[in-house]
């Protein structure tokens, strides 16, 4: 008399153990079955009952459905998000593991955990109704439950739930798994086309948000000069976020609001100059002064506009050969005249050589004759002392000499030798002397003999 009718049939393999899951749906009339540990089953009798059975346990079933349940497991960074029949919705953290109950539970799902680093947040909102939520009828769709939904039952069709919604930031490093009342804001913004530097695309949606300084390229078009000249001006934004208070109240996209804000920057900029203005003034374009419309907007949704760099311009093809030839021509000119004066400069570093070189060898030459004179007074004096020393040494010689003659001399006029006959006698080889002699003693009467 055992008999059962497959309604579904599924297992999943472990270790090389088969668990049977969810897909496992069989009618019985009579019967066993064996829970092994690690499953579980439900089984409805035949008037309805619903019981669980829990392994390991082996189960006698008499005309019932029997269906094992799917088991859902999470670890230290997962969650379960579990919705129940009655309408309930609760979140449990991991670890855990959780069979799903087709009577008590809608769906069960596995959510991993918000990781946040130390540079990122996320915007939790928390809903707290005022009235608690009012339990469902036990028993729904009989005639004498037909108001259930309706008028005077407390869960009527369009009226309000007045909910106290309250809004927190959560700052990392932390691992967040949101609570069933609670969700995490996502933000839609303007991002940079990955495929195309410059270019800014909408839909980038996230929810955890940066808080580190960062930079978006931009290509501002149809910015049109004084004299109507058509130009894409390439910029490069740096922005840090202040206050995220004061950007969630105050914008939905602070990307879209940048670009918006330099745009009115540089179009006004470009047309207050001609052409060739813009190309000498492009260095402006790199001061923070040249945007006032994007650094009071950036200041009034939190944010702060660290530095805008000028990457750049580009200009219609026409235009931009026109510029080309020309910058040719002035470079070409510009080289020439370099040139030139390269020339100049060089000849006349050549002839200040020159000159420095004959001044360094007239100094040469200055110095070598004023040594030569120096030695040649070195010189000069040198003789005139040693003359000098000379004839002093002579001088004293014929002093010497001079004084012994005459002390000679005095002995033999001491001794009677008549001293001009004895000099007389000395020089006899003069040609002629002449001898003058006195007689008597009178001296006024001389006698001269030759």
């Amino acid at each position: 008399f055992f008999s059962s009718q497959t309604m579904g049939c599924g297992s999943s393999s472990s270790n090389g153990l088969t668990f049977r899951n969810g897909r496992y749906h069989k009618s019985v009339t009579l019967g066993k079955r064996r829970v092994k540990e690690g499953e579980c089953c439900a089984v409805w009798s035949a008037s309805g009952q619903h019981r669980l059975v829990y392994g390991p346990k082996r189960v006698w079933v008499w005309r019932s459905d029997v269906r094992f349940l799917d088991r859902y497991v999470v670890d230290e960074r997962q969650y379960l998000e579990i919705k129940f029949r009655d309408g309930r919705k609760e979140h449990v953290r991991g670890p855990t593991a959780l069979f799903l109950d087709p009577v008590t539970h809608e769906s069960i799902a596995v959510r991993d955990v918000i990781s946040l680093n130390a540079f990122e947040a996320i915007v939790v909102y928390t809903g707290d109704p005022v009235r608690p939520p009012q339990p469902l009828p036990e028993k729904q769709g009989t005639p004498g439950n037909a108001s259930t939904f309706g008028p005077g039952s407390g869960i009527g069709f369009g009226e309000d739930v007045k909910a106290a919604v309250q809004r927190r930031i959560v700052w990392g490093p932390t691992l967040f798994a949101p609570m069933a009342h609670e969700w995490v804001h996502t933000f839609t913004w303007h991002s940079a086309d990955p495929d195309d530097k410059g270019h800014i695309t909408r839909g980038h949606t996230f929810q955890k948000l940066a808080t580190l300084p960062d930079q978006v390229y931009y290509n501002v078009k149809d910015v049109r000069t004084a004299d109507d000249a058509q130009l894409v001006v390439k910029l490069m934004i740096f922005f840090q976020l202040d206050d995220l208070e004061v950007m969630l109240d105050s914008t939905q996209d602070p990307m879209g609001d940048f670009i918006n804000a330099v745009c009115a920057d540089v179009v006004k900029f470009g047309s207050q100059n001609t052409f060739e203005n813009f190309l000498k003034r492009t260095a402006e374009l790199s001061q923070l002064e040249t945007f006032p419309v994007l650094l009071d907007r950036a200041k009034r949704i939190g944010y702060s506009i660290n530095q805008v760099v000028f990457r750049g311009y580009k200009a219609s093809e026409q235009l931009q050969a026109m510029h080309d030839a020309a910058i040719k021509t002035r470079t070409q000119l510009r080289l020439d005249c370099e040139t030139a004066q390269q020339q100049q400069d060089t000849e006349d570093l050549r002839l200040a050589k020159s000159a420095e070189r004959a001044d360094k060898e007239r100094a040469l030459a200055n110095a070598a004759h004023a040594h030569q004179m120096e030695l040649d007074a070195a010189a000069h004096a040198a003789r005139l002392k040693q003359k000098r020393e000379e004839f002093a040494l002579e001088e004293d010689h014929r002093n010497k000499d001079n004084m012994l003659q005459v002390a000679f001399l005095q002995q033999l006029k001491e001794q009677g030798v008549d001293l001009t006959k004895y000099l007389s006698s000395l020089n006899t080889k003069s040609d002629k002397i002449v001898r003058i002699e006195t007689e008597g003693g009178d001296a006024g009467k001389a006698n001269v003999h030759v």
